[in-house]
């Protein structure tokens, strides 16, 4: 690693263009992969992934360039080579950098860090989850099972004196089946996920119950019925189908998306946007959540951010560009995949907050409806759309039986305006990844249980 005073020559070299702020961004991240497909070892897979990025900026006008040649000569060439790229006729401003330390606490401790771990170990949570699926009572075609875990370290340091370090570790099982009945057949993917190192697999029965539940439910799935495409009141579940809010205004919230007006909520701030029940927030400090970090990729302390409350638009979510952009502060969201991506504005996690309706009474009031109580994969824009993972018709105020093949459609900017019942009970659940502009970061959304009172259900049976 080159000196702090060489970080500072380098920095003045990138602004020697004109530029009026630059970055350091050094990243420093070992990847490991054991997969192990019908119960045979496949291989095991180590990366270990250096490099640096410099950022620089010019009024609104960014470059970035990264470079694995962590020499002072190697990153006085990158330095050099952006600010050849900016084009700017400003003069250069030739302010002296001090650094001073940012010492911020990463709220998810970690007991046993990745490396320390004997293979053998992540092994054995691999033949125990493995050994668990197959124990669930259902006939397997094929069953993959793949750990992974990750431990990356980030320095920050940039031309207004900013040094901030970070680290983070996630522990991930990924399953893979295919279950059949002899008839029908279905195939499943499914991870669990966790922001910590080796002690994610210290309680054996969450794994092991995640395993069978996984088996469970693909071979619930064979037994469901196709629904006609229809509009209806859906319900959806507290946890994890807060992965709606996720693609109904999280993306539409992000500064990338309002800087280039294309997002409804472009212009809106302090105006009624949602149903007066809906408070939207998104928060990177949170102990325990896969989203969660001590600081973001620019080196801000991760902070709660209320984008909506009471249904008034409070705010968006913004890195440091996309502040420059909209005259706003950063909101500790600027994000990337790691040294080769500049950062943007991205999601952590993404929660609807908790309200005061009874959870029964909003199934027991429908006479005919959805339940949906895992969603899938989505895409976002104005208008997004969602797969039912796991769902069930409600007929008379009760579940009926369980429907498969749906899809939920809406612009978010409406559908947001139709929730009429937000329950009192928030669940957190498990995590994953949102790719964008700068790359697959982990995320975490969750809700309460929440009721919409209208939606578009695309479905695959006859009406």
């Amino acid at each position: 690693m080159i000196t702090k005073n060489e970080m500072i020559k380098v920095l003045q070299t990138a602004l020697s263009g004109g530029g009026d702020f630059a970055e350091l961004f050094f990243e420093n991240k070992d990847e490991l992969n054991i997969k192990c497909s019908q119960q045979v070892l496949k291989g095991i897979t180590t990366v270990h992934i250096f490099g640096a990025g410099i950022y620089l900026l010019s009024g609104t006008q960014s470059i970035y360039v990264y470079t694995n040649n962590l020499s002072f000569s190697g990153l006085m060439d990158a330095a050099q080579k952006a600010s050849e790229l900016l084009h700017t006729d400003k003069q250069p401003v030739h302010n002296q950098i001090v650094f001073s330390m940012q010492t911020v606490k990463n709220p998810n401790t970690v007991i046993q860090y990745p490396r320390t771990i004997p293979h053998q170990e992540k092994v054995r949570v691999i033949r125990e989850t493995d050994a668990a699926a197959r124990s669930a009572g259902h006939s397997i075609r094929q069953l993959n099972v793949d750990y992974f875990d990750t431990d990356q370290r980030i320095l920050v340091v940039n031309s207004e004196g900013l040094y901030a370090e970070d680290r983070r570790v996630t522990s991930r099982l990924r399953l893979q089946a295919t279950v059949e009945d002899g008839t029908n057949s279905h195939y499943e993917w499914g991870d669990f996920p966790r922001p910590y190192g080796f002690e994610a697999f210290r309680v054996k029965d969450d794994y092991i119950s995640f395993a069978k539940e996984f088996i469970n439910d693909i071979a619930d799935n064979m037994n469901a019925v196709s629904a006609p495409s229809c509009v209806v009141p859906v319900v959806f579940e507290a946890g994890s189908c807060g992965t709606l809010w996720h693609e109904a205004c999280g993306h539409p919230l992000e500064s990338g998306a309002i800087a280039t007006n294309n997002s409804d909520f472009v212009g809106k701030l302090g105006q009624k946007v949602a149903s007066s029940k809906v408070t939207v927030i998104d928060d990177g400090s949170i102990p325990g959540l896969y989203g969660t970090a001590g600081i973001d990729d620019e080196g801000h302390p991760t902070q709660k951010n209320v984008l909506i409350e009471n249904g008034i638009l409070k705010g968006y979510l913004c890195d440091r560009l996309g502040g420059r952009k909209l005259n706003m502060p950063s909101t500790g969201s600027g994000r990337r995949q790691g040294y080769m991506f500049a950062p943007a504005a991205r999601m952590t996690n993404t929660y609807l907050a908790a309200g005061t309706d009874d959870d029964d009474e909003m199934i027991s009031s429908i006479d005919e409806g959805l339940f949906v109580k895992r969603i899938g994969g989505g895409n976002s824009g104005r208008e997004f759309s969602v797969s039912v993972a796991e769902g069930y018709w409600i007929k008379d105020g009760k579940l009926a039986h369980r429907v498969k093949g749906l899809t939920l459609n809406a612009r978010g900017i409406d559908l947001i305006k139709r929730v009429d019942r937000v329950g009192k009970n928030i669940e957190t659940e498990g995590g994953g990844f949102c790719g964008s502009v700068s790359g697959l970061v982990t995320t975490t959304s969750f809700q309460p249980r929440m009721r919409v009172s209208s939606m578009t259900v695309g479905g695959e049976g006859e009406k």
